[in-house]
């Protein structure tokens, strides 16, 4: 082999080794950012449900279907349940709601009933997006203000802008951006931002 020719060699083999490295370390980088999300999501509790919600109740008996209803869940946590009344859901489960009117009913109606509970409207919501570390949907009851929305959110990632917060707002049927200085709010300076529901927050990243 020539020496020219050795040297395109290692050209190419230094080339292949230097594309190969690239390759690696940008899948790390993107392995640091699926894996803790991944995680995440694995252990996201089971929803519970919240005043506001519209429950839908099937009840089995004999193989037969016995009642549907369909509720809403009482500011006060709590529903009306065929043939049970009034029953505290807040808080639970759809498992646990489903196990829990199962054995009140097989107590004094059915034998071996079979309940199917599902949530087919959630209560009021408000999302968040943007450079939070857990961007989503959160319930306005838990969330209240911009501040606390971003804090079910797992709170800001290092790279957000607290002062140029913005929050879409839908009204008379045209969507409205509104400004929040969350580090404002965070110091005592600003009041805290109250939402309303549907309000979506998105945090921006700095530019810097």
């Amino acid at each position: 082999m020539s020496a020219q020719a050795g040297i395109r060699s290692r050209r190419l083999a230094v080339g292949g080794t230097t594309r190969l490295g690239f390759m690696a370390r940008a899948l790390a980088a993107w392995l640091v950012w699926l894996l803790p999300a991944a995680a995440a999501f694995a252990e996201a509790p089971p929803y519970t449900v919240a005043p506001g919600d519209v429950l839908e109740i099937a009840i089995f008996a004999g193989g037969e279907r016995q009642e549907d209803a369909s509720e809403t869940v009482a500011p006060d946590g709590s529903i009306q349940c065929p043939f049970v009344g009034t029953v505290a859901v807040a808080g639970m489960s759809v498992a646990e709601l489903t196990s829990t009117l199962q054995k009140r009913l097989a107590r004094d109606y059915y034998q071996d009933p079979t309940v199917v509970v599902s949530v087919r409207q959630y209560g009021a919501m408000v999302s968040v997006s943007g450079e939070v570390r857990r961007p989503g949907v959160y319930r306005l009851l838990e969330a209240r203000t911009a501040l606390g929305a971003c804090a079910l959110a797992g709170g800001l990632t290092d790279f957000a802008s607290p002062r140029a917060v913005r929050v879409m707002r839908l009204r008379a049927g045209k969507t409205v951006v509104l400004r929040v200085d969350l580090t404002s709010v965070r110091t005592g300076r600003l009041e805290g931002f109250v939402l309303e529901p549907g309000d979506r927050i998105e945090v921006p990243r700095r530019l810097l």
